[in-house]
């Protein structure tokens, strides 16, 4: 069947982006490539053929050098598998077959019902199973996609009162929905007792129960490889090396990888004209220093650990009205904004800054008067909002004390247009009431969110 080379990808936590990736790559080097699913996957902005014909799709994929091609889905902005006509057609046609052949919801871990998905081609050459590192270390119903089917598999160490993975076969015989009601009714009781947390060793045996060794006994001769995705940082590269070794120790090739970096814009808001405070506060010396150099000095603390932590790409902008500050933020070689609309509000701020942050995947924005903030409370609220973030549990932080929400803020890139389209002296808290089921709080302490109003 075909000409073209079939690569599927299954599992979860970036199997889209890989499959991008790959089609990318195979166009830069002159190469045809299609993208398609046998479940469903969102249609791209570009190169979507979806909904054409056949011929009209391999017409698309000369012209352009790759093309996404399905039917619409039923959910709007899905496209569906064409046809298994369809699929063969294209294998002629293209030099490159890239096939998404499992749903997960967009979670990090899944564990498969293989009477449903994955659905793997029978002409597949190579299989790639992804798996979300951002899982590690959360509750694993909040994270894992059909959860319920998992829990047969798990170790006896991590079940409650040392119950077997024989006790559960023979009690609920290996039904999805039995399962989950005895997980949350047992959760209930348990409390505090267990935090039902995935560990390396969890994911590692949901890997080769529910994907690895059932690909190897349907497709012995394909060759298959685990993609440790997310590896965004040292503790999810360290945890990523330990499981494979895990996964290499029992027979399965596998890689740590960070399929796509993370990049973050701190937008550094020091446009106040302090009217409360009677004068320009930003300029004010306290205990030896300027208001504004402990923010900007806690941000730079923040960057340094983003990066070497995380490996996140993190830039600094400095929107301000005041040379002092633009070339302050200049000799540390900040990127600068000279806001000529402060008396707008600090929308205007919040405007000039989005505008530089461009396509960056997330916006944090902290203000200039805040010298008690601390940089370790800011990379709590960014270590404990991604995760949530690429499971579309939330998509706005910000910190909190006493049913107080305080500054800095973040926001994922969706966002942009009305971030650029806020006006008044009211910020990202109007988002945050437009939206307030996007919204994960980090806590802080009570002084680090207090601002400067009076003077000292």
């Amino acid at each position: 069947m075909g000409k073209g080379y079939v690569i599927a990808a299954v599992g979860s936590g970036g199997k889209t982006t890989l499959l991008e990736l790959i089609a990318r790559e195979a166009k830069a080097s002159g190469r045809k490539a299609v993208v398609m699913t046998t479940t469903h996957m969102r249609i791209p902005d570009q190169h979507s053929g979806v909904g054409r014909t056949p011929e009209e799709a391999m017409e698309q994929m000369i012209r352009e050098g790759m093309v996404y091609y399905g039917i619409c889905g039923e959910e709007e902005g899905k496209m569906e598998f064409p046809g298994w006509e369809a699929y063969e057609a294209l294998c002629e046609r293209a030099d490159v077959i890239l096939v998404e052949a499992d749903g997960s919801r967009r979670l990090p871990m899944k564990v498969p019902d293989w009477s449903r998905e994955p659905v793997l081609p029978e002409n597949v050459d190579m299989i790639l199973v992804v798996f979300g590192l951002s899982a590690l270390g959360r509750p694993f119903k909040e994270v894992c996609h059909r959860w319920g089917l998992g829990l047969e598999w798990l170790s006896a160490e991590w079940m409650p009162g040392g119950q077997t993975n024989q006790f559960l076969r023979e009690r609920f015989q290996e039904t999805d929905q039995s399962l989950e009601k005895w997980f949350q009714e047992t959760d209930q009781n348990l409390g505090e007792q267990t935090q039902w947390l995935v560990t390396e060793k969890i994911a590692a045996d949901v890997l080769e129960e529910g994907y690895l060794k059932p690909i190897r006994s349907r497709f012995p001769d394909v060759r298959q490889i685990t993609l440790l995705n997310q590896a965004d940082g040292r503790a999810a590269q360290e945890s990523g090396e330990r499981m494979r070794e895990r996964l290499e120790k029992d027979g399965f090739e596998a890689q740590v990888v960070c399929l796509r970096p993370v990049t973050l814009s701190v937008i550094y808001l020091a446009s106040g004209f302090g009217r409360r405070f009677g004068r320009n506060k930003l300029l004010e010396m306290l205990e030896g220093k300027r208001l504004f150099e402990y923010g900007l000095e806690t941000i730079l603390k923040l960057k340094e650990h983003l990066e070497k932590e995380m490996g996140i790409g993190t830039r600094v902008i400095v929107v301000s009205q005041y040379p002092e500050i633009l070339d302050f933020g200049r000799e540390r070689g900040l990127q600068t904004i000279e806001n000529p609309f402060a008396a707008e509000g600090i929308t205007a701020s919040i405007r000039l800054g989005t505008q530089a942050a461009g396509e960056d995947d997330y916006y944090l924005y902290a203000v200039a008067d805040q010298p008690w903030l601390r940089w370790e409370t800011v990379a709590g609220l960014i270590e404990h909002f991604l995760p949530r973030s690429y499971s579309e549990l939330a998509s706005i932080g910000c910190l909190e004390h006493g049913g107080r929400r305080g500054n800095p803020g973040i926001f994922h890139k969706r966002y942009r247009e009305e971030l650029l389209a806020l006006k008044g002296d009211k910020g990202g808290s109007q988002l945050m009431k437009r939206y307030p089921h996007e919204v994960m709080e980090y806590p802080a302490e009570a002084r680090e969110l207090e601002d400067m109003d009076q003077p000292v």
